[in-house]
């Protein structure tokens, strides 16, 4: 859904001072790396991806896709049984990653935090009890300019999946009024 802003830093709130902070991965070393620009906080997380493999699944019950990390130690084979983000159910998963590779547990992503430290995202705001964030300034006017297009098509080239999004954003009663909560973030 979202590869290309993965890539660049991600804004999250800095967990001593409650201003921006930014979360930055280093691909060479396999380390991201969070830096605060208002108390200098900083912080480095270890090495990751070289005991963990990536799984790919469906929910039975909702249907939903996702992806999940697993050490590599409890894989035996090509197939594992997962617990599904969404309802809690146990489905089995294929095997398609092992080791070398960042694994980025997207469920912390959906509940607007960064996916290395788990730090709540600096861009995020609520439209009737849901929370709508973006990882930083280019992806949240990627997020401006699609939901105040008016032919939302040809966007593909973006490294985002617009057609993920969660169907109440892309309602046409919603978007002008969400279009205006994502403009009061962007002048944060």
């Amino acid at each position: 859904m979202i590869n290309g802003f993965f890539s660049a830093d991600i804004i999250v709130i800095c967990p001593k001072c409650g201003k921006a902070g930014t979360v930055r991965f280093d691909k060479a070393r396999s380390i991201a790396f969070f830096q605060c620009s208002s108390c200098y906080a900083k912080q480095e997380t270890i090495p990751c991806g070289t005991d963990d493999v990536e799984i790919n699944a469906q929910c039975t019950t909702t249907g939903r896709y996702f992806r999940a990390a697993m050490p590599k130690n409890k894989i035996h084979g090509q197939k594992v049984n997962v617990k599904c983000p969404y309802c809690g159910e146990l489905v089995i998963g294929d095997v398609v990653k092992q080791g070398g590779v960042q694994q980025i547990v997207f469920c912390d992503v959906r509940n607007a935090k960064d996916p290395y430290f788990h730090y709540l995202l600096y861009f995020q705001t609520q439209y009737r009890g849901k929370v709508i964030w973006a990882l930083n300034r280019e992806h949240l006017q990627a997020l401006i300019d699609y939901l105040s297009a008016d032919i939302r098509t040809g966007l593909e080239t973006m490294d985002f999946r617009f057609d993920l999004l969660p169907t109440f954003m892309k309602t046409a009663k919603n978007r002008d009024k969400i279009v205006k909560l994502l403009t009061k973030l962007w002048e944060k």
